[in-house]
């Protein structure tokens, strides 16, 4: 196989960072491995591992196409790469290599950050990720804060996810939860910035903020700023009363 395939499929490993890197290949096996020198297609069949000094991608099938790049690992592909993790049903190499669609309970995982959708959808040269389906969730916090919409991309240059559709929030590490219509999540700004934008609420320790938009600034998840008919509910905390010396 050409190595721009296998850089193709590392990187995709990256998703959720910055780094995109092409990596060569140093071996490819299976239980059957087949090769046209005419057409240039490779057929690996069984147990096929997908190896290099980076990392490994393993699938039940194979195939690719040295000429066009374009090819497809099909059944339980999981690939690992250092702190990245993928795995999916199917995954798809597009003419040229640099698309990526993996296919069927897709989940992508990098450090603390985990993407699920039935599909998603990387562009290698525009370090870009979209998901396509009616659901996805993004995981953050080690899986204790989650974000849920219909769908969402990513900018990994920019650092910027959107997210549309019946924007869910919940941390019970912050003991926050809130939606939106929509939300714009800047994961460089103030150790996490969420922008819920559309019939906003957020509700922390029993306190409730709503509004046509909605600011969550940084790990704490304390809201910042409210605009637009804005409504707040707050709960005071009980008082505790200290008890009195009585004098016999």
């Amino acid at each position: 196989m050409k190595r721009k395939n296998i850089g193709a499929i590392l990187s995709f490993l990256l998703c959720l960072s910055l780094a995109g890197v092409t990596y060569a290949a140093s071996s490819v096996a299976g239980d059957t491995v087949e090769y046209d020198f005419r057409s240039s297609q490779t057929v690996a069949k069984g147990n096929v591992v997908l190896t290099n000094n980076e990392g490994t991608v393993r699938a039940a099938n194979a195939e690719y196409n040295t000429k066009s790049e374009a090819g497809k690992l099909t059944g339980g592909v999981e690939g690992v790469q250092g702190e990245a993790r993928i795995t999916c049903n199917t995954l798809v190499i597009h003419t040229g290599g640099d698309q990526l669609t993996a296919i069927g309970n897709a989940v992508l995982t990098k450090q603390d950050k985990t993407l699920r959708a039935d599909q998603v959808e990387y562009f290698q040269s525009r370090k870009y990720m979209e998901t396509v389906g009616d659901w996805a969730k993004l995981t953050m916090d080690n899986g204790q804060s989650s974000l849920d919409a219909e769908y969402i991309n990513y900018d990994m240059n920019a650092g910027i996810a959107n997210a549309n559709g019946n924007v869910r929030i919940n941390s019970s590490v912050r003991k926050l939860t809130a939606s939106g219509d929509k939300a714009i999540y800047n994961t460089n700004e103030d150790d996490g910035t969420i922008e819920l934008i559309g019939n906003a609420t957020a509700t922390q320790d029993g306190n409730t903020v709503s509004g046509q938009s909605l600011t969550l600034r940084g790990a704490g998840g304390s809201i910042a700023q409210a605009d637009g008919k804005v409504k707040m509910v707050y709960l005071p905390k009980p008082q505790t009363t200290k008890p009195q010396d009585i004098e016999a």
